[in-house]
C-alpha cells in the first residue's frame, strides 16, 4: 500500500498536533495515580514547610538578619554551647563555600547562632574574629521557637534561608560542602532576588 505525499503530510502534521496531547495526558495520569520521581537535584532536603525567620526570633549582633527581611542568601549554622572540632569543620567548609562563589559570594551570608545562651569561650570569639572576620554571630532562644522547629536546630548545622526570610534547605552535618555549594549555585543562578 502507497500512502501519497498528501496522506503523508497529513500523518506528519497529525503527529505534530497529537504529542503535546499525549504528553499532557500521560503525564496527568501519572500524577494522579500517584507517581513522583525518585530524588531530586537539591542535596539539601527541602522544608515541607519553609522556617520563616521570624519565628526563630533570632539575637543577632550584625548583618542582614538583624532586618526582618535580609536582602540576602543566607547561611545559618547552628551550635550548642562551644564550637566543637565538628562546628570548626562546617565553619570552614562555609567560609570556603563563600569563597568559591567568587563574583556571587556578595549575595551570600553567613551565620553561627548559638542555641540558649550564648556559650562561645573567649578562645572560640578570638579565633572568630581573627579566621572568619565576616561571619555573623547570634543567640536563639528555643524557649520561644515552636516545637517542630526546635526539632530540625537540634538535627543539622546548615539552614538555608532566601532573602525573604523562608528556611527552605537543611543540611545534614556529614553532607560533603560541595554538595551545599551546588546547590547555593543552582539557587543564585534562578533567584531574581538576593
Amino acid at each position: 500500500m502507497k500512502i501519497s505525499k498528501q496522506n503523508s503530510g497529513r500523518l506528519i502534521a497529525s503527529l505534530i498536533f497529537l504529542t503535546p496531547i499525549i504528553v499532557l495526558i500521560s503525564s496527568s495520569a501519572m500524577f494522579y495515580s500517584g507517581y513522583t520521581p525518585e530524588g531530586t537535584v537539591n542535596k539539601g532536603t527541602l522544608l515541607p514547610e519553609p522556617i520563616q525567620l521570624t519565628e526563630l526570633r533570632l539575637e543577632v549582633d550584625s548583618g542582614p538578619l538583624k532586618d526582618e527581611f535580609p536582602g540576602k542568601w543566607s547561611i545559618v549554622q547552628f551550635v550548642s554551647g562551644d564550637c566543637n572540632e565538628k562546628c570548626w569543620d562546617t565553619l570552614y567548609s562555609s567560609r570556603q563555600i563563600n569563597i568559591r562563589l567568587s563574583k556571587d559570594s556578595d549575595r551570600v551570608t553567613r551565620y553561627l547562632i548559638n542555641i540558649g545562651a550564648n556559650n562561645l569561650s573567649k578562645g572560640s570569639l578570638d579565633k572568630i574574629s581573627e579566621e572568619y572576620p565576616l561571619l555573623n554571630l547570634g543567640s536563639i532562644d528555643l524557649d520561644l521557637v515552636p516545637l517542630p522547629i526546635t526539632d530540625k536546630l537540634q538535627d543539622s548545622p546548615y539552614i538555608l534561608f532566601d532573602p525573604l526570610g523562608n528556611g527552605i534547605l537543611i543540611y545534614d552535618s556529614t553532607l560533603p560542602s560541595g554538595e551545599l555549594l551546588k546547590d547555593i549555585k543552582k539557587v543564585l543562578q534562578n533567584s531574581k532576588i538576593g
